[in-house]
């Protein structure tokens, strides 16, 4: 994920008319980073906890650490052991970017709640494992990835078990 990061213009802060912070381009990654829309405050944990996910379980940023230029955070599921989990992120990068890297794989054109974006899966996790959206805003784009680990759970497709979860959280998005 690193080398992805080098090399992007990020976006910062300005107010608007009503006075609410907006993306505008800076190179200053930390600023942009701060700017972005936090998964890990911004679900609500009624809805987690509405689609089966278990809101003692977040964990912000990779393995505790956080990544500049992206807001990431995962729940897992609420059975033990947990068959599947969430990951949210927002990024200053673009869908492009995410199209660009070579382990993306199967691109599709989606509609959820309204709304454009893509779904895709990764190629270094089993069609049965994956699934991931990505919807752009006006910082760069918000992603949902859901990944199933359990063998039950491999019995409902990943992006068929992520239509819920889409339907519900992508209204939450920034635009």
């Amino acid at each position: 994920m690193s080398a992805a990061l080098c090399g992007v213009l990020a976006a910062g802060c300005s107010t608007t008319e009503s006075g609410k912070a907006q993306p505008s381009a800076t190179t200053d990654p930390t600023a942009a980073t701060a700017a972005l829309w936090d998964p890990c405050s911004q679900i609500p944990d009624s809805t987690l906890t509405s689609l089966g996910l278990d809101v003692a379980s977040k964990r912000s940023g990779i393995l505790g650490a956080e990544e500049p230029g992206w807001k990431i955070c995962a729940w897992s599921a609420s059975a033990y052991p947990p068959g599947y989990g969430l990951t949210v992120y927002t990024t200053i990068h673009t869908i492009d970017e995410v199209r660009q890297k070579s382990t993306n794989i199967e691109f599709k054109d989606i509609t959820v709640a309204g709304r454009q974006g893509i779904q895709f899966r990764q190629s270094i996790h089993d069609a049965d494992e994956d699934c991931s959206l990505a919807f752009q805003t006006t910082s760069g784009f918000a992603q949902l990835d859901i990944l199933n680990t359990g063998v039950k759970e491999r019995n409902i497709p990943p992006c068929e078990r992520m239509q819920p979860i889409a339907a519900a959280i992508v209204p939450l998005f920034p635009k």
